[in-house]
C-alpha cells in the first residue's frame, strides 16, 4: 500500500520549476512509458530527482549542550525525492517524497485539488480547514464525526479537505479516504510507477470530465501580469502610508500538510548582509529586526527574506511578500503565498446574503463634520484657554493641543451624550487583571456601541475588535456596574462624500468597496448571535 502526494504543475511556472529542480535536487533517472493504443498516442515522460542526504545539520538546541561544555549534536538531513511526469508533453504532475513538497508547492496549480474535489461525492467529511482573509480567525480547522455535509459560512474558502469519497463497489485504484489541498494525497493498493500513471489517467480521463457534484468556494487566480503589477503597487503604497498591517497566518497548508508556523520550526530573517534567527514569525518580530539594523520597514519589509526550517532542516526561502495575507478592498482581490486571487462569485454571493441579515440603519441627524468638530474646539478653547498648561501659548498653539485632546471620535461621542441621550463610556477604562479595557464607546436603550471614524477597512475594523473584546468581557460577568444589553452595535462614521443608501434610505453594502471590513462584520455578526444578542450596524458620514 502506497501514499501518493500528487501535484499538478502550473504551466506558466514550469521554467522556474525546472530551475529549482536543477539547483536543489539531482537528476537520478529518466523513463519513457508508452501507453499508446492504436491511433491514440499516450506517452509519459517520467523523471526522478533526489536530494543529497549526506549533509549533516546542527540541531536547534545545541546552545544547551554548549552551556554544559558538550559538543554539538548533528543529524543527517532527511532524504527527499520528486517524481515528475509529463503526459503527452502537455500536463505535468509531480509526486513528492519526504519534505520535497515544500519545493513543489510554490510551482503548482493551486486550483487543481479543489477542482478535483468538486467532481466528487463524499460519504463522510472528516476535517476541513477554512480560511477567512482579514478576520482574526484567519484559518479554522474543523473535525467531524459521522458527517457528510461540506459545511462553510459566508466569507470562507476551503484551504484543505479530508474526506471519504463515494466510489463504485469494485473500485480499486485508490482508497476512498482523500486529503485535498493544493495537492491531493491518495492511498493506493500498490507501490508502483504504473499505479501513479493509472491514477493520472483516471483523473484526466474520468474525474475531470464530469460535471461538478458539489460547491466548494475557493479563490480564482489572477493571471493578467499588468493587473498584478497594479495590485503590487497598491500594496506597496498602503505599507508606505502605514494604512495596512503585515499579516502572516500561524497556520499554513503546504500541499495537504498543516504547518503551524510558530510551533513546527524556526526561521532566519535576512536582508543584505544582516540576518537573525527567530522562533516566531509576525509583524512585531520583523519590525524589531528592521529596527536593530536600521532597515526602513515601510519601504523594504516585503523584500526581507525568510528562511524556514522544518525539523532542523532548511526547507524553503521566501520573501515576506510571499508569506503575507492581504486584501485590496476596492479590487476584491487577495494576496496569499505570493499569488493574487480574485474573490469568486460564490464567495461574494454568500457574503452578500449573510450581511443582508443584519439590521443596518442610517440616521442623518447623527452625521458629523469638520465644521462641527471645529465649533466644539472653539467652545472648549473658551472654557480651557486659561488653564495653567496653556500659559504662554498662542491661540493657535492652544487649539492645536485641544485638537489632539478632543480628537474626532471623542468629540462625536461627547456630542451624542450631550444632545442625543446616549451614555458616553469613551475613555472610561475598566481594570481587568493587569490591563485596563475600554468596554464600549456609547450606550443607549440596552445597546452597546463601538464607534469608529475612517475611510479604510484597516481603520474601521478596530471597532469590530473592540466590540468583540467587550462582548466576551460582558459575558464573563467580570465588568462591574455594566448595564444590561440585548443588542450590540457597530457605529461606522464613513469619511466619504458619496452615500451608500438605496432609494428607501437603507445603507447598501454593495456600494461600499471594503471587502475586508465586510468579512470582519460577517464574523462579528455570527459571534454576537452566538452570544445571544442582536447585531446592529449604524452608518453615518464625516465630511471635511
Amino acid at each position: 500500500m502506497g501514499t501518493i502526494n500528487l501535484y499538478k504543475i502550473d504551466r506558466e511556472r514550469i521554467e522556474l520549476f525546472d530551475k529549482a529542480l536543477e539547483s536543489k535536487m539531482q537528476t537520478a533517472s529518466n523513463r519513457i512509458i508508452d501507453r499508446s493504443n492504436g491511433s491514440n498516442e499516450d506517452v509519459f515522460d517520467c523523471s526522478l530527482y533526489i536530494s543529497d542526504s549526506k549533509e549533516e545539520k546542527n540541531i536547534s538546541w545545541n546552545w544547551l549542550l554548549h552551556s554544559f561544555d558538550k559538543e554539538d549534536i548533528k543529524m543527517p538531513s532527511s532524504p527527499k525525492a520528486i517524481l515528475v511526469i509529463e503526459r503527452n508533453y502537455e500536463s505535468i504532475y509531480a509526486v513528492t517524497f519526504g519534505h520535497s513538497f515544500f519545493l513543489v508547492d510554490k510551482f503548482c496549480d493551486k486550483d487543481f485539488g479543489f477542482s478535483y474535489a468538486r467532481k466528487l461525492k463524499f460519504e463522510e467529511i472528516k476535517t476541513t480547514t477554512l480560511t477567512s482573509p482579514g478576520l482574526r480567525r484567519n484559518k479554522v480547522v474543523n473535525t467531524y464525526i459521522n458527517y457528510n455535509e461540506l459545511e462553510f459560512n459566508s466569507g470562507e474558502s476551503f484551504a484543505k479537505l479530508k474526506a471519504k469519497e463515494v466510489v463504485p463497489q469494485d473500485f480499486s485504484l485508490y482508497k476512498p479516504s482523500l486529503e485535498i489541498g493544493t495537492s491531493i494525497r491518495f492511498v493506493t493498493n500498490t507501490d508502483s510507477l504504473d499505479a501513479i500513471i493509472d491514477l493520472i489517467c483516471y483523473i484526466e480521463n474520468t474525474i475531470m470530465t464530469r460535471e461538478d457534484q458539489c460547491k466548494i468556494p475557493v479563490f480564482t487566480k489572477i493571471t493578467d501580469k499588468e493587473y498584478i503589477e497594479e495590485l503590487k503597487n497598491k500594496l506597496y503604497d498602503e505599507i508606505k502610508q502605514e494604512s495596512t498591517k503585515i499579516n502572516i497566518s500561524e497556520l499554513d497548508i503546504v500541499g495537504v500538510t498543516e504547518i503551524f508556523n510558530n510551533n513546527d520550526g524556526m526561521f532566519k530573517l535576512k536582508y543584505k548582509r544582516f540576518e537573525n534567527e527567530v522562533t516566531i514569525l509576525n509583524e512585531d518580530i520583523i519590525r524589531s529586526f528592521c529596527n536593530e539594523y536600521n532597515i526602513d520597514f515601510n519601504s523594504q519589509v516585503l523584500n526581507i527574506r525568510v528562511v524556514s526550517y522544518y525539523n532542523g532542516e532548511s526547507v524553503q526561502t521566501n520573501t515576506v511578500y510571499d508569506l503575507i495575507d492581504y486584501t485590496i478592498d476596492s479590487e476584491k482581490c487577495l494576496l496569499s503565498k505570493g499569488i493574487w486571487y480574485r474573490y469568486n462569485n460564490d464567495y461574494l454571493n454568500y457574503l452578500r446574503a449573510s450581511l443582508s441579515e443584519i439590521d443596518i440603519e442610517y440616521h442623518p441627524e447623527f452625521d458629523f463634520s469638520k465644521a462641527i468638530h471645529s465649533e466644539y474646539i472653539d467652545a472648549m478653547y473658551e472654557i480651557e484657554h486659561d488653564h495653567s498648561e496653556y500659559h504662554g501659548k498662542s491661540e493657535g498653539e492652544i487649539k492645536k493641543s485641544l485638537i489632539k485632546k478632543y480628537y474626532l471620535e471623542r468629540v462625536f461621542n461627547e456630542i451624542q451624550e450631550r444632545d442625543n441621550g446616549f451614555i458616553n463610556y469613551d475613555r472610561k477604562l475598566t481594570q481587568m487583571g493587569s490591563s485596563k479595557i475600554e468596554v464600549m464607546d456609547l450606550y443607549k436603550n440596552h445597546c452597546m456601541y463601538a464607534v469608529k471614524i475612517g475611510n479604510t477597512s484597516a481603520k474601521l475594523c478596530y471597532a469590530i475588535d473592540q466590540s468583540l473584546t467587550a462582548l466576551k468581557l460582558y459575558k464573563s460577568g467580570n465588568i462591574p456596574q455594566m448595564p444590561n444589553i440585548d443588542k450590540v452595535a457597530i457605529w461606522l462614521i464613513l469619511e466619504r462624500k458619496t452615500h451608500i443608501e438605496d432609494s428607501s434610505g437603507k445603507p447598501d453594502f454593495d456600494k461600499l468597496d471594503m471587502l475586508m471590513l465586510k468579512n470582519r462584520l460577517d464574523q462579528w455578526k455570527k459571534e454576537v448571535r452566538l452570544q445571544g444578542f442582536k447585531p446592529v450596524i449604524f452608518i453615518n458620514y464625516y465630511s471635511k
